[in-house]
């Protein structure tokens, strides 16, 4: 969909040539990569450089989820217990999650390849078109093996997933910082590996082969360390809690934040790095959004003086619907808990069922607050004092209502329709798609309006109305009483 806009959105060689320009600055550099081709620009070629990052990424998270998924969580719940009572070797269950995550990286990689050579933008060749696919491809093989060996070093899902996320972005940092430095630090990463195939220009395959050897040897290694620990155990031990709990662990509010405040944690120093990142932008903002058309359509630039607060008014939109990816995790927490029947035994005791819910919403709320915060701090220590504190909190908090109105689908769906929570990640899509191809679409305003990001005024460039804010905060409050009322009602699900 996105290499389909291209025609349109950089029609001339002049405007290839200032994009290319443009992305090398150092702080695109670091947010995107190296720029290569120079003397033989396409829009195949500048599309890659723009969107391929972002696809690698997308493809590394996939498969983090996806091998622990099949492993550790499965081991956690006593599926893989009952698969091995079968005559099965040891290594039957990590063999075939590695196994199936290759599988689907191989078919992503071939389809991705496939759809780019039916779209047929400037540029576009067989060659570079695989070269594209399987660079996505490659990298999440390397994750799926990497996945699969935190999974024999750790004992439960949440430090799987912990440390996954942490290697992806350390693996993103170093990357960034090899190719502003031009050191070798970046072909350590999987994701500077990956970026010198320079799809649709020199097309190497010497980084696809390192990439799959490397998910091999990954694979290996956890398969070998598979066969040799015990079941339900990890490599590394886990680390002894204290004898006794808290006072505030022991109540309900204790209980959803120690379930959850490891991805909070993650989610937090991740949301500040990325402000960081699009902060680091603002020092060269006139030039970056003057010098092509695309970014003036999506940022909707006008006057040299307001390019910078479109600038600060696109990034709150799309990031503010990133912030609402784990308030949405949060609230639906407690659906996951109750599916693998870990709350049977706190009912057990005297707890209530809207007590236990209403703390994993005001979790919600407090994260909301806490990821806008430091969202908008990541944003204003990169730009180099161009953007006032004050300002971009305002523009951040003023999001939150609209945030509230995605936790309150996902607490909805939690007390009327359990077994369909998902549905709440359909309509996350749908408002991502409107909100952030829209402008390139030119989509009519009553479709932006559909979603709650679409009716929250952006500052700084719109003026701040209440009016919104406050029936999304109505809305989102409704949606909350009616999911908890039913939650206490309902029966117990499995």
């Amino acid at each position: 969909m996105i290499a389909a806009l291209y025609p349109s959105l950089l029609p001339t060689q002049a405007e290839l040539s200032q994009m290319a320009a443009t992305m090398s600055s150092p702080p695109m550099v670091a947010m995107m990569g190296n720029v290569y081709g120079m003397e033989n620009l396409s829009q195949a070629s500048v599309m890659t450089q723009e969107c391929l990052i972002w696809l690698l990424v997308t493809a590394a998270i996939m498969n983090i989820f996806l091998v622990n998924r099949h492993t550790r969580v499965d081991e956690e719940l006593g599926r893989l217990e009952m698969i091995r009572a079968f005559p099965v070797g040891r290594l039957t269950g990590s063999f075939a999650a590695v196994t199936f995550a290759l599988i689907v990286n191989v078919i992503t990689s071939v389809l991705t390849a496939l759809l780019l050579i039916a779209v047929n933008i400037g540029g576009i060749t067989a060659g570079g078109a695989f070269t594209f696919g399987f660079a996505i491809g490659a990298t999440g093989f390397v994750f799926a093996g990497l996945t699969l060996l935190l999974a024999q070093l750790f004992s439960g899902a949440h430090g799987v997933t912990g440390a996954g996320f942490g290697f992806l972005g350390l693996f993103y940092i170093m990357r960034a910082v090899g190719d502003v430095r031009g050191s070798a630090l970046s072909g350590v990463s999987p994701f500077g590996l990956a970026l010198r195939t320079e799809a649709f220009y020199s097309n190497s395959s010497m980084p696809l082969i390192v990439l799959f050897v490397e998910g091999a040897v990954l694979a290996a290694a956890a398969l070998g360390i598979c066969i040799v620990r015990d079941h339900g155990g990890g490599l590394l031990p886990a680390r002894k809690g204290k004898a006794s709990a808290s006072r505030f662990l022991r109540s309900p509010l204790g209980l959803a934040w120690r379930l959850s405040k490891g991805g909070a944690l993650g989610w937090g120093a991740g949301l500040f790095l990325l402000g960081a990142s699009y902060g680091s932008v603002c020092a060269d903002i006139n030039s970056f959004v003057e010098s092509n058309e695309m970014m003036k359509t999506v940022i909707g630039a006008g006057a040299a003086d307001t390019i910078l607060d479109n600038y600060v008014a696109f990034i709150f939109v799309i990031m503010s619907m990133v912030v609402s990816v784990p308030v949405i995790m949060t609230s639906i927490r407690i659906n996951n808990e109750e599916r693998r029947g870990r709350l049977e035994q706190v009912y057990g005791r005297a707890v209530r069922r809207a007590e236990l819910y209403g703390s994993f919403i005001l979790l919600t709320i407090i994260e909301s607050v806490f990821f806008e915060l430091l969202l908008a701090v990541g944003l204003g220590a990169a730009s180099g004092g161009r953007l006032a504190y004050g300002e971009l909190i305002a523009a951040g908090f003023s999001y939150l209502p609209a945030i509230w109105v995605m936790a309150g689908l996902a607490i909805l769906l939690t007390g009327v329709l359990p077994k369909l929570t998902s549905l709440v990640w359909a309509a996350f899509g749908y408002t991502f798609i409107i909100l952030y191809m829209g402008r390139v679409m030119d989509s009519p305003e009553w479709v932006t309006k559909t979603t709650p990001f679409g009716n929250i005024p952006q500052l700084p460039v719109q003026e701040f109305t209440i009016v919104p804010l406050a029936v999304l905060t109505l809305i989102a409050a409704v949606l909350a009483f009616i999911g908890v009322r039913c939650y206490k009602s309902r029966d117990y699900v499995w």
